[in-house]
């Protein structure tokens, strides 16, 4: 019999996860919110990553949120060499919980961010802890921006999804959305430095094979209990894989609660590139007009990201883009995009949560509510095909 990564060949860097995960899981240590040690192991990394010695941490604070990963903002004072005076520079660190919603590669995570610098609005990277070698878990410093993810509401909802924007804010942001979504796709990716990628034959399903065979594996290895709607969309995912011409760099989670915006009304940070890949632009096309992540407008129409209707979404994306949105393309990309929310919140959030390796019980244990909401939708669109 074959075994699943036999079955479900995905790219090398995935495969490396697949097997960490899995070797991580037989280790009975539950996930520790102790982390008074950090102070001392980060300043010692920053040190060996710097060569400075003249250098310290203060403010070091663990923020809230973060479905999938460990995250803490604090400030890094360096003894100034032309002045008496110290620099301080605002600092992000992003690490890997004992387990999360979605295991991915911080190599891969570090290369996008390098990549799109310039490109379009991300923080910059400056330090990576591939192994956890010096932090205990994988994890990457990068800088911290000063803006707003979530309008104030008066509804405590999970990030990205139902947010609301104020009319004034969606004139204000919906142009930037589309636009910095269309220069992600049109970036000239063979001219960066993606080594933790593989590339997918052009004019191939390769990156769909790829891409499929990563969900499958990681809900086979993950679900608790089978269920016949997600073995049906994967048949039918399986057999109706679109081939993709030119394959683009893919976010892979561009929506409303992945953006920041700054007093301006300027989108100044793109957030989460964790499940970038290379595939077909209509899956971020899908992905960022998914209903589940929209709310709606005030007369209750759906509105993509939560920020504009849907039609004008394609319509400002294809102009934006220069590439024609396929309709029947896209409704192939919702399906997969349904059955990718399903995988993570109806199977990995609740392994995680029941193998007490998360750092958010009660947001993983809401997020596999969502999960049924999305097996309904598929149910919904396979009756369809």
């Amino acid at each position: 019999m074959l075994s699943l990564q036999q079955r479900f060949p995905v790219e090398s860097a995935i495969n490396e996860i697949f097997i960490r995960k899995l070797r991580n899981r037989h280790v009975k240590v539950e996930h520790s919110m102790n982390f008074e040690n950090l102070h001392e192991t980060l300043t010692q990394f920053i040190k060996v990553q710097t060569g400075q010695s003249e250098l310290f941490i203060e403010n070091l604070q663990r923020l809230s949120g973060g479905a999938s990963k460990e995250q803490f903002t604090f400030d890094l004072i360096r003894k100034s060499y032309n002045s008496d005076a110290p620099t301080t520079q605002r600092l992000m660190l992003r690490m890997d919980p004992t387990e999360s919603v979605v295991e991915t590669h911080r190599l891969r995570e570090w290369q996008m961010l390098r990549a799109m610098q310039g490109e379009v609005p991300v923080p910059e990277v400056f330090w990576l802890d591939l192994e956890g070698e010096y932090l205990g878990q994988p994890a990457i410093v990068a800088g911290f921006l000063e803006g707003t993810v979530r309008p104030e509401s008066k509804e405590d909802k999970m990030s990205g999804i139902g947010m609301y924007f104020e009319p004034y804010l969606r004139e204000n942001l919906k142009g930037q959305f589309v636009e910095i979504l269309a220069k992600i796709h049109r970036v000239n990716w063979r001219e960066k430095d993606l080594s933790a990628f593989d590339v997918p034959q052009s004019n191939s399903t390769q990156a769909n094979e790829w891409a499929l065979n990563q969900l499958e594996r990681a809900w086979q290895e993950d679900t608790t209990h089978a269920h016949p709607i997600m073995e049906q969309a994967a048949v039918w995912l399986r057999e109706n894989m679109p081939v993709v011409e030119n394959p683009v760099i893919i976010h892979g989670d561009y929506r409303s609660g992945n953006f920041m915006y700054d007093n301006n009304l300027n989108i100044n940070a793109i957030f989460d590139w964790e499940l970038a890949y290379l595939g077909d632009y209509h899956d971020d096309v899908a992905w960022a007009s998914l209903s589940i992540f929209g709310g709606p407008d005030e007369q209750g129409n759906p509105l993509a990201g939560s920020l504009l209707p849907i039609e004008e979404f394609l319509e400002r994306y294809e102009a934006a883009s220069g590439f024609p949105v396929d309709r029947k393309r896209l409704f192939y990309y919702q399906l997969f995009s349904y059955y990718k929310m399903a995988v993570f919140t109806a199977a990995t959030s609740l392994r995680v949560v029941y193998s007490k390796k998360t750092h958010l019980d009660a947001m993983m244990n809401f997020a596999s509510g969502i999960g049924y909401i999305c097996i309904s939708e598929l149910n919904r669109m396979l009756e369809q095909t």
